[in-house]
C-alpha cells in the first residue's frame, strides 16, 4: 500500500529541494559568503610560499639599493611581475636611532600602506602581499638582513610568513642566504635561500619543493 504525501510534506519537500539546488549553486561560485576555504593540496600550499619567496627576491633587495634625497619617509613603486608602493624609512643608531638617507642608514623599515598591498603575478594567477619588513644594513657592502615578514592573501586563503637572517645585496639577484617561514591553515613551511636562482621549499611533513626564482616555476623534488 503506497503511502499518501500530505500537502504539508510536499512543501516541506519542495522546499528542501529548492534549497539543495540554491546550495549548489552557491557552490559553483568562485567564493560563496559562507563556503569554507576550499583544501589545499601539497602542491598548492607549496605554491603559495612560492609566490611568496618569488615577490620577496625582487622586493627585499630594494632596501640597499634605493637612492633618494634625504629625508624621513620614501616610497618606491614596483611594476612588472610585483607591482605596488612599498615605503622605506632608514635610521642610524637602530629603529629609534636618527633619520638618515638611504645611503648612511645602518637600519631601515619596509612596508606597504593598509589597504595598499603588493600584487605579485605568477603564472597566471596573482596574489597580494602586506610587508613590514626591518633590515640590519651594513653599508660597507651595500649588503643587509631582513626580518619582520607579512600577510598572504588569494581568493579565500590568508597565511603569515617571517623572515629569519634573510640575507640581500645592492647587485645580487637572489637573497644570499637565510630563510623564510609560511603558516597556512593546514600547511607549515620553510623557503631557504642560497643565493641562486633555485629556492628549496620545504612543506612540514609532506616533501620538498624546488622554486625558480626568475621564473616562478615550482617542481616536486624526488
Amino acid at each position: 500500500m503506497k503511502k499518501r504525501i500530505t500537502p504539508i510534506a510536499a512543501l516541506l519537500a519542495a522546499a528542501l529541494l529548492a534549497m539543495a539546488l540554491f546550495a549548489a549553486g552557491c557552490s559553483s561560485n568562485t567564493t560563496a559568503p559562507q563556503d569554507p576555504a576550499p583544501a589545499l593540496t601539497e602542491q598548492g600550499a607549496a605554491t603559495q610560499a612560492g609566490a611568496v619567496a618569488f615577490a620577496i627576491a625582487q622586493v627585499g633587495p630594494e632596501i640597499v639599493r634605493f637612492v633618494g634625497v634625504a629625508k624621513a619617509d620614501y616610497s618606491h613603486t614596483f611594476a612588472g611581475d610585483v607591482a605596488g608602493t612599498v615605503y622605506l624609512n632608514y635610521r642610524t643608531g637602530g629603529p629609534t636611532g636618527t633619520p638618515a638617507t638611504p645611503g648612511t642608514g645602518d637600519w631601515a623599515r619596509l612596508y606597504t600602506a593598509v589597504g595598499a598591498p603588493l600584487v605579485a603575478t605568477v603564472g597566471t594567477g596573482s596574489v597580494t602581499l602586506g610587508l613590514d619588513i626591518t633590515a640590519v644594513i651594513t653599508q660597507g657592502t651595500s649588503s643587509a638582513v631582513l626580518g619582520g615578514g607579512g600577510t598572504f592573501h588569494s581568493g579565500v586563503h590568508t597565511a603569515l610568513f617571517t623572515f629569519t637572517n634573510l640575507a640581500v645585496t645592492e647587485v645580487g639577484n637572489y637573497p644570499t642566504g637565510g630563510s623564510m617561514t609560511f603558516t597556512a591553515p593546514l600547511f607549515a613551511m620553510t623557503v631557504t635561500f642560497d643565493g641562486t636562482n633555485i629556492a628549496v621549499i620545504d612543506v612540514t611533513g609532506h616533501g620538498q619543493w624546488s622554486l625558480n626564482l626568475d621564473t616562478g616555476v615550482l617542481t616536486a623534488l624526488p
